[in-house]
């Protein structure tokens, strides 16, 4: 039991850490990592062995004639966002094929496709107007991305990349929302 007691001790102290304030140096981090050259020198301190690597020369490009600075924000933006869709989508997907909500989810009262589809088959069997929906609300969102909520600067134009607007704005003037 005095093990048992120790054990327990220590994975209390190690978890209160979690909840410990904690000194913010992602400045540091976001300044060099504005251009290729701060990409180049985080690249070789956080992986010593692969380093900076571009096949593709993405971080010399000059997107929409907006500057190296803005093209690294683009970038950083578009890798941010793509893996965090990807992590959702397998959610998803791992979800979809297991479960289903019970209540109505159709005008006709009907629930959506069982699980014994596989989700491209119940993504065909959901009527057109829940696509059309689904892409709305997506496309709403990106919209929110891409104007900063109306309170912060956007990616290309020195704000932080991946950082999603809050939606104070819009509960301020429409209806709440949560963030």
């Amino acid at each position: 039991t005095k093990m048992k007691s120790v054990i327990a001790l220590l994975l209390a102290a190690g978890s209160a850490s979690a909840f410990a304030p904690q000194q913010n140096s992602r400045s540091s981090v976001q300044l060099a990592a504005e251009s290729k050259e701060g990409l180049e020198s985080l690249a070789k301190e956080l992986n010593p062995l692969v380093g900076f690597w571009d096949p593709m020369g993405l971080s010399e490009g000059n997107f929409y004639d907006m500057g190296e600075e803005a093209t690294v924000g683009f970038l950083r933006q578009s890798e941010i966002k793509h893996g965090r869709v990807a992590m959702a989508a397998f959610v998803g997907y791992c979800v979809q094929s297991n479960f289903i909500f019970p209540w109505p989810q159709h005008m006709d009262g009907s629930t959506g496709p069982s699980p014994d589809f596989s989700p491209e088959q119940q993504w065909d069997m959901i009527p057109e107007a829940a696509k059309w929906q689904i892409f709305g609300v997506i496309a709403l969102l990106e919209v929110w991305d891409e104007t900063g909520g109306g309170t912060q600067d956007h990616y290309m134009k020195g704000g932080q990349p991946g950082k999603y607007p809050s939606a104070q704005l819009f509960r301020d003037n429409v209806h709440f929302a949560l963030d």
